[in-house]
């Protein structure tokens, strides 16, 4: 299979750090930045597997990086909302509570499955 390459966006770059170093021992290779423009330039020159974008920027932001990985690209999208298992926010089909690292790496692992076989970035 060939490498799958992860865009991770998050509003502290020591989250961003965090979240490289777990998807890069998991075998993913990952672009990390705490800012959306920089997010927003890897996108228009790089090919991405997966965009992980971050709960504490605003909603405008989150937006707009969204809607150029999928509308432009095609790249399935990770929004990490900051809920958790119990929080107000309930666990669907689309919408569910990642916990830790463990949680993010099996929500990416789900996403790049689905778009491999075919379906819209769905994780369950």
């Amino acid at each position: 299979m060939p490498e799958q390459r992860v865009l991770c966006v998050s509003f502290d770059m020591t989250v961003s750090d965090s979240r490289r170093a777990a998807l890069t021992e998991a075998g993913y290779t990952v672009r990390a930045t705490n800012r959306i423009k920089e997010g927003l330039d890897w996108l228009s020159r790089e090919k991405f597997d997966l965009v992980i974008i971050g709960h504490r920027f605003s909603t405008e932001d989150k937006y707009v990086l969204a809607v150029e990985a999928r509308e432009k690209s095609k790249t399935p999208v990770l929004l990490v909302c900051g809920a958790s298992a119990d929080s107000e926010i309930p666990a669907t089909g689309r919408v569910y509570a990642l916990e830790g690292t463990t949680g993010l790496l099996t929500a990416a692992a789900r996403l790049l499955s689905a778009e491999v076989a075919g379906a819209p970035g769905v994780a369950a």
